[in-house]
């Protein structure tokens, strides 16, 4: 029976330190003066002005995870240490298949180069070939030369012909005439008729070979010309039909490839946070190593969706942020930059394990006055306060100490 007694005051004393604590405003089980006390309703309004939430420190620009496709290995990495910092350009990470890379490279160059002689080679025999066909030309011009003597000689078998043919009919009127007759031999006569088929057989000929060469003239010259054509096109198009950017397309394929093997520093001002794959190994889906550019530090917020509506950022524009933690000397303060319109669950448990954890909750971004001290505490989860209205974190510094 006591102990069922003793039980029943227990539970009596804590039922009333919760509802002592609920009516208080303080978080439960917690003294006014405890530094949990001022942190652990990280959810919870503190005063109409102001908001609690939790945070995480991390860079403005976010953090860069450097990767490389799974499945290849780690040749070299830096010679850096975490903190360390790299500048852009800075070679981080190079890969085992670079050798291969560079062989590829190599023979793509090479296949280019080749491509280029042999063009350049058939650019010179082309030009023989070009003096070949205007020589073929000229002669085949010259041809007009030979046809014109061909036909000066035809015109002077045809004047021998008519001289023949007019001393064959005056013999023949001599021998048919009774007074004359015996003054012409027949011998003469018929010799005189075979001399004027001769010419007559001599002119049909040359007419012939003059017709056959005038033809053969005009073919000459037309194959020549095709010729000429041919050639001086295959010169003018030479650097064309030479594949060239097909070729240079392929270096620079071989090129990027070659420079994949090889992972760079994608910022000027990077520091090294985490290197997680070391030499030799293989790459598979995680980073290789993690950076950031620390020069700003902002605090992302996790604010409960029904206090969302509190920050107006467009009826103020700059309201101001109390950061704490474990981890920090001293406060850290910054101005709030943005509202994020996203709402989600919570993913940053607070400290107070009595605390909801099925909330939703909105995205609140702060800018960090010293990032150079928040650099120092990359994904620090922080106690965060939030003025509703300008002025109320300077209003709240004014109070004593342990007052909320």
């Amino acid at each position: 029976m006591r102990k069922f007694l003793m039980i029943g005051l227990i539970l009596a004393a804590i039922g009333s330190a919760w509802i002592l604590g609920a009516r208080s405003g303080l978080p439960r089980f917690a003294r006014p003066s405890s530094r949990t006390a001022e942190v652990s309703e990280s959810l919870s309004p503190v005063r109409p002005s102001t908001i609690r939430g939790q945070g995480k420190l991390i860079p403005a620009s976010g953090l860069i995870n450097i990767v490389a496709a799974p499945g290849e290995r780690v040749d070299k990495i830096v010679d850096k240490q975490s903190g360390d910092e790299v500048g852009l350009g800075e070679i981080l990470v190079t890969l085992h298949s670079r050798v291969l890379r560079e062989s590829d490279l190599k023979l793509a160059k090479a296949r280019r180069v080749d491509a280029l002689k042999n063009a350049q080679y058939e650019k010179q025999q082309a030009a023989f070939r070009l003096k070949s066909a205007q020589l073929a030309l000229e002669e085949a011009n010259a041809s007009d030369k030979k046809i014109a003597e061909q036909a000066n000689a035809i015109r002077l078998l045809q004047r021998q012909l008519n001289v023949a043919q007019a001393l064959f009919q005056r013999l023949q009127k001599l021998k048919s005439n009774p007074a004359t007759t015996s003054l012409v031999n027949q011998t003469d006569i018929e010799r005189q008729e075979l001399l004027v088929e001769q010419l007559r057989f001599q002119i049909e000929q040359a007419e012939t070979e003059g017709e056959m060469a005038k033809r053969s003239a005009v073919r000459a010259k037309e194959v020549a010309q095709n010729n000429l054509n041919t050639v001086e096109f295959s010169i003018e198009n030479a650097d064309d039909a030479t594949p060239v950017q097909s070729l240079d397309a392929a270096v620079t394929l071989a090129q990027q490839a070659c420079d994949l093997t090889q992972i760079r520093s994608p910022i000027q001002h990077g520091t090294i946070l985490d290197v997680i794959v070391h030499e030799g190994d293989s790459v598979t889906n995680q980073p290789i190593m993690v950076l950031a550019d620390l020069s700003q530090m902002n605090c992302e917020v996790e604010v409960v969706d029904s206090f969302l509506g509190m920050i107006d950022l467009q009826k103020h524009k700059n309201l101001r942020a109390r950061i704490t933690g474990n981890a920090l000397d001293a406060p850290l303060l910054g101005t709030v930059i943005a509202k994020g319109v996203m709402i989600g669950p919570v993913s940053l448990m607070p400290p107070n394990p009595f605390a909801k954890v099925d909330q939703r909750t909105g995205v609140i971004t702060v800018k960090l006055d010293d990032s150079e001290t928040a650099a120092r505490f990359v994904n620090l989860q922080v106690d965060v306060e939030i003025e509703v209205e300008p002025g109320a974190l300077l209003m709240d510094d004014r109070r004593p100490p342990g007052l909320d």
